[in-house]
């Protein structure tokens, strides 16, 4: 992608120019509307606050692209471009990632290292999502500053800079008030900084503390913040909150001697009027303190002339900090110092992901190539061998071709992405395209990838036994079509298998058949015969909805049982179901590769959601499934139902419902495919965490039963998948931050590329209003997943208001289907 960025800021602007910019949702919402109908724009974030105009876009030329935002920046304005261009800045490519990331660490703000820009660029982004102008890259660039951002917070002394420009403010009250030590400080506004500054007064030893804002509800949390903190330094402190009006204003200035204001308003809040009013109706003049840390400003200039008054704004506040000792204070360098070293490896992370995206399509094609090759070579030896050589034969000579050219091709393509990062003249790019002449390569898409095992509807021999032989090294398929595997098997036995293990499963159809097809696929990898052993849990025995019964471990607990007191070896669950924290005595060994996590309905008459009736009774025991439903359909009659997939697809034929909700995988894994009504878009329905993937458990190391464990824990490693894994790990960080069961009302999301981690999630508070967020990060490891999903979920907590461990079941259905003898 190319990155552009055009704005305007108080580092390159008079307050007379940038009042020209106060633009409010709607001016904002047109300025995006403008930019991104430009030719030559692809995608458009605008950020605007008090301070600062900027458009952020990808574009596809820099010339064009400039040519479109600069007009459209004009058309909001009474200037003209030659008026604005030398208040304007521009930056593009690096300098354009550059300046985002110093922009969200706070580098560029005239309070350095304020943190309320994290807060504005990431509602810009949220509002570019919500009106369609993101593209996936500009949605990554936007959402790696917001990370870096964060990332300077959390591990770096940033803080101390913003502490450090307070403390000068203080120097200069004191300077004239004398001691501020038991001064009585009033504070106007509620945001990040007014927290910020709640903090250094409590610190400081003022003896009351009043917090005025537009809503109490923000002036009680900076109070109760403040009162903790009181707390933890053993200090007096009197404190009370209200909301803001002239006739509060006036009362708490009359009663306060130092007065700080740092409100997002635009306009005077404390007036020259205000302040001779409060100070008129106190019987003898004292002396005040106004601090105005607001941009432009709260207080208006007037109130400096004011007799016993001193005012400092915030400009004047910088100035006096670059020349104060303070300024060359040891923690602020060093925090400035770490800040910059995170934007250097941000900075350097962006350079090699660009150097291996103009490499990446030139391996892509290699990779396609060969793959027709394959498929060529692979047709002919078919229709040459004929009905001569079974399917199961045919399917193993397709795979032996694949896995022979992924070995060939496999150290190449690493080595040319590595040596594309290095600082060279080399195009290796264009030097695998004449080698391999993918030049020559034809447009056309791939040829069609056939499924020799599935290519004919073939009865299941082992539909009669108890016991299934299968191929070697063979994986099992879920086309939806047929079963993954036959739950009535009770043994899975290869030829010339070396020792027996026993797989623990729930007694469900569809447990016994995702198990036999794990079972399966452990007996072709390692040779092991694989006894299926039924576990009864609490879930399959109790029918209490599972909001009620916490929903955390019910389908697990027994089966873990089983697995540490010997009477199994392996535990297959379905890895939604698992709780997040470590069982003791027990590790996840392997987690297989996904089946589609989305959610389906199964409706009468083939209806959708959108055709569904109103008032129309739809069945689902998930309180995330009857969220989500609810914010897209409330005329909708959610009702609570329990049972296995047969039992609520019953309620279905038989009338009790119009419809039910389950999940995709489990319809696949059983091949009942064929009866959903729809596969629900993940923009309607974010499926619960770890949904479609399966958890193989066995014993951990300090729970050894016998020498065997070990090379039990090493073969299972054959059928994990690391993608899967990396994806279930994201979404369950989510629930692990919230400190959540699988039945709490959070859906989530992640789609894992080699390059990539993007995370989408979603949860309802107890009154059912959601909020949805989306964030990308580099692939660098399973670390990366736990982060981004520790990040998404402390978002989703913050603005919903909701404390870890305090999500209920109350989106679960009111009501409960009826359960007739």
């Amino acid at each position: 992608m190319s990155l552009l960025v055009l704005g305007v800021s108080h580092r390159t602007a008079p307050m007379s120019v940038l009042d020209a910019f106060a633009f409010d949702a709607t001016a904002v919402e047109q300025l995006r509307s403008r930019v991104c109908s430009g030719e030559y724009v692809m995608g458009v974030v605008v950020l605007a606050t008090c301070n600062r105009v900027e458009i952020i876009a990808e574009v596809s030329g820099f010339h064009g692209g400039l040519a479109d935002l600069g007009s459209a920046l004009v058309d909001m304005t009474s200037f003209d471009w030659k008026e604005l261009a030398g208040h304007m800045f521009v930056r593009y490519g690096k300098e354009a990632y550059e300046h985002l990331f110093e922009l969200t660490t706070g580098l560029d703000s005239m309070a350095i290292g304020e943190a309320q820009i994290l807060g504005q660029v990431r509602t810009a982004l949220n509002e570019a999502r919500t009106a369609g102008t993101l593209t996936g890259d500009l949605e990554r660039a936007v959402s790696r500053a917001l990370e870096v951002g964060k990332r300077a917070h959390s591990e770096t002394a940033l803080d101390t800079v913003s502490n450090s420009l307070l403390d000068t403010a203080l120097f200069s009250a004191r300077e004239h008030l004398g001691e501020i030590t038991g001064a009585r400080a009033l504070v106007v506004g509620a945001g990040a900084m007014s927290g910020l500054a709640v903090a250094t007064l409590v610190r400081s030893g003022v003896s009351s503390l009043t917090v005025i804002n537009r809503t109490s509800e923000r002036a009680l949390r900076l109070i109760e913040h403040a009162e903790e903190l009181a707390q933890e330094l053993g200090t007096d402190l009197t404190t009370s909150f209200t909301e803001l009006s002239e006739d509060t204003l006036v009362d708490e200035i009359r009663r306060s001697n130092l007065i700080v204001s740092v409100t997002g308003a635009r306009g005077i809040v404390i007036g020259t009027d205000t302040v001779v009013k409060a100070m008129s109706s106190t019987p003898e003049p004292h002396k005040r303190a106004f601090i105005d840390l607001a941009m432009p400003f709260d207080i208006e200039h007037g109130v400096a002339d004011i007799p016993h008054v001193s005012l400092m704004g915030l400009e004047q506040l910088s100035t006096e900090f670059a020349q104060s000792n303070l300024a060359a204070d040891s923690r602020a360098v060093d925090a400035l110092a770490q800040v910059r070293a995170l934007i250097r490896q941000a900075m350097h992370q962006v350079a090699a992901e660009k150097a291996a995206s103009k490499i990446n399509p030139t391996v892509v094609a290699l990779r396609k190539r060969a793959s027709q090759i394959i498929e060529s070579e692979y047709s002919r030896l078919v229709n040459k061998l004929g009905d001569d050589v079974s399917d199961d034969v045919q399917a193993e000579i397709r795979k032996s071709l694949n896995r022979t050219v992924d070995k060939i091709l496999h150290n190449p393509t690493v080595r040319v992405k590595e040596l594309a990062l290095t600082e060279t003249s080399t195009d290796y790019a264009a030097a695998l395209s004449t080698l391999f002449d993918l030049t020559a390569a034809p447009e056309t898409s791939e040829l069609p990838i056939v499924d020799a095992k599935n290519r004919t509807a073939k009865s299941n021999p082992a539909k009669t036994a108890k016991t299934a032989t299968p191929a070697p090294a063979k994986s099992t398929t879920t086309d939806g079509t047929t079963p993954v595997g036959d739950h009535t098997l009770d043994v899975v036995e290869p030829e010339g298998w070396t020792r027996t293990v026993r797989l623990g499963t729930r007694r469900s159809n569809l447990a016994r058949s995702q198990s036999v097809g794990v079972a399966q696929d452990i007996a072709a990898h390692t040779g092991w015969r694989v006894e299926i052993v039924e576990v009864v849990t609490e879930g399959d025995v109790n029918m209490t909805p599972l909001a009620n019964m916490g929903g955390t471990g019910v389908f697990v607990s027994a089966v873990r049982q089983a697995l540490l007191s010997g009477k199994i070896d392996i535990a297959v669950h379905s890895l939604k179901d698992l709780p997040t924290a470590q069982a003791p005595g027990i590790t996840l060994a392997a987690v297989p590769p996904r089946v589609d996590p989305s959610d389906v309905l199964v409706a009468r008459d083939g209806l959708t959601f959108d055709t569904l009736p109103q008032g129309a009774v739809v069945g689902t025991g998930s309180p995330r499934r009857a969220a989500q439903m609810r914010a897209a359909r409330p005329d909708l009659d959610i009702r609570g139902v329990r049972g296995n997939v047969d039992t609520r697809i019953k309620y279905v034929t038989d009338g009790r419902l119009d419809a039910v909700v389950l999940a995709a995988a489990g319809m696949r894994r059983l091949g009942r495919l064929a009866e959903v009504s729809q596969t629900l878009t993940t923009e309607l329905m974010l499926p619960a965490p770890g949904q479609g993937a399966l958890a193989i458990e066995c014993r951990a190391e300090n729970a050894d039963r016998e020498p065997f464990d070990a090379k039990l824990r090493s073969g299972l490693l054959a059928i994990h998948d690391e993608t899967t894994y990396r994806a279930v790990v994201a979404e369950r960080a989510i629930l692990s931050r919230a400190q959540a069961g699988c039945s709490a009302p959070i859906g989530a999301l992640a789609n894992v590329t080699e390059r990539s981690i993007e995370l989408s999630a979603v949860m309802a508070d107890d009154a059912g209003k959601l909020a949805r967020i989306t964030r990308s990060v580099a692939n660098t490891g399973v670390n990366a997943a736990i982060d981004v999903g520790t990040q998404i979920a402390d978002e989703l907590l913050d603005t919903l208001g909701v404390v870890p461990d305090t999500l209920t079941g109350a989106n679960a259905p009111k009501a409960q289907l009826e359960v007739k003898p």
